[in-house]
């Protein structure tokens, strides 16, 4: 009887470590993924200053309103892909994929 309640506690702890696991891994994902977003963000700020543009300028490039863009490098907000693609255009630069070297 003890021997049974050991077991089915032994599976439950096994269970709950790989629910864990899974949630940490989970976490460390969306991390990762917030990291890269704000840095990109960051350097899309970085970019129109360089190129002496206000973000009214831009605003106007892009046809988008300055506040939403204003949001947008305050990273309150997140652009859609249409949107980062205009800034980009807008800026010279343009979305490139690589291979990330820490995929398997």
């Amino acid at each position: 009887m003890i021997d049974e309640y050991v077991k089915r506690e032994k599976k439950k702890i096994n269970s709950d470590y790989e629910k864990l696991e899974e949630l940490n891994s989970y976490q460390e994902r969306e991390k990762r993924i917030l990291d890269i977003e704000m840095d990109l963000l960051e350097e899309l700020a970085h970019l129109r200053k360089e190129k002496n543009l206000s973000q009214r300028d831009l605003c106007a490039i892009i046809d988008l309103k300055q506040p939403a863009l204003a949001k947008i490098e305050k990273r309150k907000n997140s652009p859609q892909l249409s949107t980062l693609i205009k800034i980009l255009d807008a800026l010279d630069y343009h979305i490139e994929f690589k291979k990330n070297s820490k995929c398997k």
